[in-house]
């Protein structure tokens, strides 16, 4: 099976005690893939995915899948690391029986890893996968070891089918698309931003997983279908004024960036994961400009793609 499109790497939302606030959550979720995102990657770092428990996580899991449903051709990519194997092969059980499309996972980093340790926690992710493909994640500022080809070619030889790079490192994009060729091998380079997308589109990258599908799906959904149809320039134009969004938002970590723009958006956010915070009283002046600034951006893209559409929470 084949990613294609922009995934959502999903927020998780909760409550004043840190549990899921469904109601909001299956929302949000429909809102993404309603406004033209391909598809979800839950429980990550944007998920929350490490202050969660693995019940919780099995509760996004089982989320994703009745909003997929709603959403025929969506994907459901699952991430499943955790620190400890028998965590990431017990999440990747529930995805599979689930019917999840996927599961991924970046490497344990409590420690600092041999090779041959990394290539032994992807094995038995796979073999707990069975016939659902196992993504790789690529992480280095979470994990402070950077995949490189050769553990690449390591990690395919044991079964996994693809990899989320975070860094968008463009050797390796380049280094795994020769690899799958020249070897005949199923192996995917996934993006993990919306960054440099005419890049890693012109060489042949057929997904990425975009934070700021969270809160500008519309935009994002928009971008990828010009970088398929349009021509260079109007893409180019698209791909610059996402970009731009995505830098203008930043403030603090991604999730309180997200946070702070969905609200930019009218939407009432619910509460982070403790020992996350919100400081929505401080940024009143931020959320205001950051709607501006996406208001500007809609008119722009309205102007580039004629099939541009907007749904309502």
């Amino acid at each position: 099976m084949k990613i294609k499109g922009a995934l959502v790497p999903a927020l998780t939302f909760f409550d004043k005690d840190g549990n899921i606030d469904e109601n909001y959550q299956l929302k949000h979720m429909d809102w993404v893939l309603a406004n033209g995102v391909n598809g979800l990657f839950v429980t990550g770092t944007y998920g929350s995915g490490y202050l969660m428990t693995p019940e919780q996580r099995v509760e996004i899991f089982k989320m994703a899948k009745i909003v997929s449903r709603a959403h025929p051709g969506s994907f459901v990519v699952a991430h499943v690391g955790a620190n400890d194997t028998n965590s990431s092969v017990y999440l990747t059980k529930y995805a599979r029986d689930l019917g999840l499309d996927a599961v991924s996972a970046v490497n344990p980093y409590t420690f600092k890893y041999r090779d041959d340790e990394l290539v032994g926690y992807y094995r038995d992710i796979v073999e707990a996968a069975g016939d659902m493909p196992v993504f790789a994640y690529n992480n280095p500022s979470l994990t402070s070891k950077a995949i490189d080809i050769e553990l690449v070619k390591k990690f395919s030889a044991v079964g996994v089918k693809a990899m989320k790079d975070s860094s968008l490192n463009r050797d390796l994009a380049n280094s795994i698309k020769e690899f799958s060729a020249n070897e005949g091998v199923e192996f995917e380079y996934i993006s993990g931003s919306t960054k440099d997308w005419p890049y890693f589109n012109s060489i042949g990258v057929k997904a990425m997983i975009a934070g700021a599908c969270n809160y500008a799906p519309d935009l994002v959904a928009s971008m990828y279908r010009l970088s398929q149809t349009a021509d260079h320039e109007t893409f180019v134009r698209a791909s610059d004024m996402v970009n731009h969004i995505s830098d203008f938002i930043k403030v603090g970590n991604s999730l309180i960036s997200s946070h702070l723009a969905l609200t930019s958006r009218g939407y009432e956010v619910p509460y982070m994961k403790k020992p996350l915070i919100c400081p929505y009283e401080e940024y009143k002046d931020k959320i205001r400009e950051d709607a501006e600034e996406i208001a500007k951006a809609v008119e722009l893209i309205k102007e580039l793609d004629p099939e541009y559409r907007y749904v309502e929470m």
